[in-house]
């Protein structure tokens, strides 16, 4: 289900005048996004029961009640205590996403999701940073006045150091020449993924996930100048690169890397209840 809704003059004003000199065909591209943050109730059906918004008085007009109803039609696969399933309480995360801006509206939908709070288990049940140098911003990038995200997937060995990386996506706010925007998302993947190959982590030592021979973990790592940071509930322009399948980690079509709830260290294959529906509910 997708609604449509005014996106406010800040977002226009964001749209019409500051990328108004960019290429059209990039131009098309641009895409708004918000992230949406709260807490679910499931059933012992899977059916969802209750819905809490964050914040919902920070949201866009109308966002509140629109995510309400959507999460109101998901089921889950019911969560089980010795063997017997049970009510659940999760915290969750979604990526509302507008398209088609056109005269101060646009269609929203939920792009992705996320599931379950991580920060909430004990340290010694998760992964912590050890070592973790942020990456330097890319010469060419902050010459132009680019900023971007870039979302990495880390494979995560027994004594912390990284074996595998990959960027799954690179979001850029900015907008130039299709050839310019692919060479600006290589310079932030490349400097990320070069980062990220001399990271060293704690590994669990205790808990289900202490058992695992290797850890898949998701970091984003934001570009942005001082006091561009989004605020929470606040529309975000940008044009979204494309998403790159990783052969040693399994999909979850729910899932978007950029529906990860901000800075972090996710554990990538425990991602809270499983989703059973399709985002829209349908």
């Amino acid at each position: 289900m997708r609604t449509c809704i005014g996106l406010g003059f800040a977002l226009m004003l964001l749209a019409c005048t500051a990328w108004a000199a960019g290429p059209g065909g990039v131009r098309k591209q641009m895409e708004a996004s918000t992230l949406v943050t709260g807490t679910i109730e499931i059933g012992l059906d899977g059916a969802v029961a209750t819905v809490q918004v964050d914040k919902p008085e920070r949201l866009p007009e109308g966002i509140a009640v629109f995510v309400q109803e959507q999460i109101a039609r998901w089921r889950f696969e019911p969560a089980l205590v010795d063997g017997k399933p049970v009510r659940a309480r999760t915290k969750m995360s979604v990526r509302l996403v507008a398209k088609d801006l056109h005269q101060g509206r646009a269609t929203v939908s939920i792009r992705g999701a996320t599931f379950g709070d991580s920060e909430a288990l004990p340290e010694a049940e998760r992964i912590t940073g050890r070592q973790m140098t942020a990456p330097a911003y890319p010469m060419q990038a902050g010459e132009r006045g680019a900023q971007g995200a870039v979302y990495l997937l880390l494979r995560v060995e027994r004594d912390g150091s990284v074996s595998e990386v990959v960027t799954e996506q690179v979001n850029l706010k900015y907008i130039t020449s299709e050839a310019q925007m692919e060479q600006l998302r290589t310079s932030f993947a490349r400097v990320s993924t070069a980062a990220a190959k001399r990271w060293t982590f704690n590994p669990p030592t205790v808990g289900e996930a202490a058992r695992q021979p290797y850890w898949l973990v998701r970091v984003p790592v934001d570009f942005s100048f001082p006091g561009a940071e989004t605020k929470y509930g606040q529309w975000e322009a940008y044009v979204p690169g494309p998403r790159q399948s990783v052969a040693w980690a399994s999909e979850d079509p729910s899932f978007s890397p950029d529906a990860l709830p901000g800075a972090g260290i996710y554990i990538a294959d425990r991602n809270g209840p499983k989703l059973l529906t399709p985002l829209d509910g349908i």
